[in-house]
């Protein structure tokens, strides 16, 4: 059982626009295997006090289930007595929405509500940074976590550093448990359900000086994902596309050939039909050609959580030497 779920998880974090790297970390604490719905980090020992660490993070759809009405029927985690839901977003949450939609609904208020600010030099507990409306990356995390619990979800703090081109700073985020999908990490200060194979995890907070060495590094995938009050977010639910062709005469071999925005491209044999699964929404291209021939080339927006369908008549191919030649 073991296997087959750290496999689903690898699935989860490499389909779909993942970005990959590497990095050497030596010296202080050292960053921990990670496994999650989107965000793998693997680490080994790289000798001489030092570990060699690869993390992927996906920008495929989270694909969870459920709604909220369960999610506050179960036995969730609970903050603290005194700490409660706001009243507006407890409101917002009515038992009809999907579990991924109410947690979206709780990471998008934390994010109207609270800014960030490095040189918040004030207590970074939930409440204080909640009544203040400001705190740094490990009050927000904090408040966001908090607020997810209140609201009945699993969620805790990830602990580690960012690494940007000049090194890597101290950084926290959240993870929260969403059914059907396991946990799923998100960055309240980029976005919603966003992380980056520049974020790298620890088991506790960084407090000593971190060496870290970039030993290959990937394009953020985050441009290509929709956007949510104006923020980045990783879906719940993609999007599918079904080409078919219908031959007028002939037997061409068809072969459809979808490109995102981001460069990422997936190709199926039309016999007479192929299907394309979990595609992030948004604006992709369409080409299908027969016998190497370009027979269809056009751009689809395509939504998310719904099945489109197109469909592409061959021409007959007249034989060399026949009328018209």
């Amino acid at each position: 059982m073991r296997s087959f779920a750290v496999a689903l998880l690898l699935l989860w974090a490499t389909s779909g626009g993942a970005q990959e790297a590497r990095y050497l970390i030596r010296g202080g604490q050292l960053p921990v295997d990670v496994s999650a719905n989107g965000y793998v980090q693997t680490v080994a020992d790289a000798g001489a006090g030092a570990v060699e660490v690869e993390v992927t993070a996906a920008a495929s759809p989270i694909a969870s289930t459920g709604t909220y009405a369960e999610i506050k029927a179960g036995d969730g985690e609970r903050v603290p007595a005194g700490f409660l839901l706001p009243g507006r977003l407890r409101e917002a949450l009515t038992p009809d929405l999907s579990a991924w939609e109410a947690a979206t609904r709780v990471l998008e208020w934390s994010a109207r509500h609270v800014v960030v600010d490095s040189d918040d030099d004030q207590p970074q507990d939930a409440i204080s940074v909640l009544a203040r409306g400001r705190g740094r990356c490990s009050g927000i995390a904090n408040a966001t976590a908090a607020l997810l619990m209140a609201a009945g979800f699993e969620a805790i703090t990830i602990s580690g550093v960012l690494v940007g081109d000049r090194g890597s700073v101290p950084h926290r985020w959240v993870a929260c448990r969403l059914p059907g999908a396991g946990w799923v990490h998100t960055d309240p200060t980029l976005g919603f359900w966003v992380v980056t194979s520049r974020h790298v995890a620890f088991a506790e907070a960084v407090v000593q000086p971190v060496e870290v060495r970039v030993l290959s590094s990937a394009q953020d995938t985050i441009d290509r994902l929709p956007r949510r009050a104006g923020r980045p977010v990783r879906p719940d639910r993609g999007s599918d596309l079904i080409c078919r062709v219908v031959r007028d005469g002939g037997n061409a071999r068809a072969t459809a050939v979808i490109t995102g925005g981001g460069g990422d491209s997936y190709q199926q044999l039309l016999e007479p039909e192929g299907r394309f699964t979990a595609l992030l929404p948004g604006r992709w291209r369409l080409v299908v050609t027969a016998d190497e021939r370009v027979v269809e080339d056009r751009e689809l927006i395509l939504r998310a959580g719904e099945t489109h369908s197109y469909t592409v008549t061959l021409p007959a191919v007249r034989p060399h030497g026949g009328a018209g030649s």
